[in-house]
């Protein structure tokens, strides 16, 4: 083979593969915007889920002060202890 028919050939490959290159490309960007959006809604969730757990746990708090309040009311009415 010569030079010339080389450089033939690797203008036509270079002719076939630049729809597939362009194609590839636009599909990293999509890959590239997509992964961004994901770590972002990874981030919210956390938060979320942080904010989630402070919530349960005052609310675990104030029960438990509504319990004792309570048992001090029902202790100084003399009511008797609840049969569970």
């Amino acid at each position: 083979m010569k030079t010339d028919d080389l450089k033939q050939i690797a203008r036509l490959l270079d002719q076939k593969l630049e729809p597939i290159q362009k194609q590839l490309h636009e599909q990293g960007k999509t890959l590239d915007k997509h992964g961004k959006i994901l770590t972002s809604h990874s981030r919210l969730l956390k938060g979320l889920k942080r904010d989630q757990d402070m919530m349960l746990k005052m609310l675990d708090k104030e029960q438990m002060d509504q319990r004792k309040r309570l048992k001090k009311i029902e202790d100084h009415l003399g009511f008797p202890p609840p049969n569970l």
